[in-house]
């Protein structure tokens, strides 16, 4: 395999960073921000999660209620992306996602973990049938993970490696069937 160029690290960035459309906010666009869900640290204190550095350690649930952990995945690329059903621009990007897993799901090194945020299990279970949907979901209670990745809307979209380094965000729905990203997780697959 080449090595990659200025040019084509500069398209992944932009895969990576400026391919949004607008973000549901993760405390002003839904009529749940005042639930119990959405309480938690005032958003001025959270931090901002930087590529390059270890990803933040975070707890979700999948549906039986049974913990991952993300450094018990360890060895794996992981893709968490933090998602709802109430938001238009996450219904916009799942079926590129849906399709990116079928692709990925097979390879024993790659993990997803779609993260519910101030939502519930039964929408998710529902929404993800109505739609014939094949992806994982786990919730968050407290919005702990969110917190921790300093959620500022959804979709939001983060690459961590197998040693547990960030290696790609992106704030916003990602077009999931571009051929930057899938050459961006095979080659960090390969590492």
């Amino acid at each position: 395999m080449r090595e990659a160029t200025p040019k084509t690290l500069m398209a992944l960035l932009l895969v990576f960073s400026f391919l949004l459309l607008s973000s549901c906010k993760a405390s002003q666009t839904n009529s749940r921000a005042n639930s119990p869900a959405s309480q938690g640290p005032e958003r001025s204190s959270y931090s901002p999660t930087t590529v390059g550095a270890p990803a933040p350690e975070i707890t979700v649930f999948d549906p039986a209620g049974h913990p991952v952990k993300l450094s018990d995945l360890r060895g794996n690329v992981v893709v968490i992306n933090f998602w709802a059903t109430w938001c238009g621009t996450c219904a916009m990007e799942k079926p590129l996602l849906n399709r990116f897993y079928a692709v990925f799901r097979k390879n024993p090194h790659f993990r997803l973990i779609t993260v519910l945020y101030n939502d519930s299990a039964e929408n998710a279970s529902s929404y993800l049938a109505k739609h014939s949907y094949d992806l994982p979901f786990y919730t968050d209670p407290g919005s702990r993970a969110a917190y921790a990745y300093g959620l500022t809307g959804v979709p939001e979209n983060y690459v961590v490696d197998k040693n547990g380094i960030l290696r790609g965000k992106a704030i916003g729905p990602v077009s999931w069937n571009a051929p930057q990203v899938s050459a961006f997780i095979k080659k960090l697959l390969k590492e």
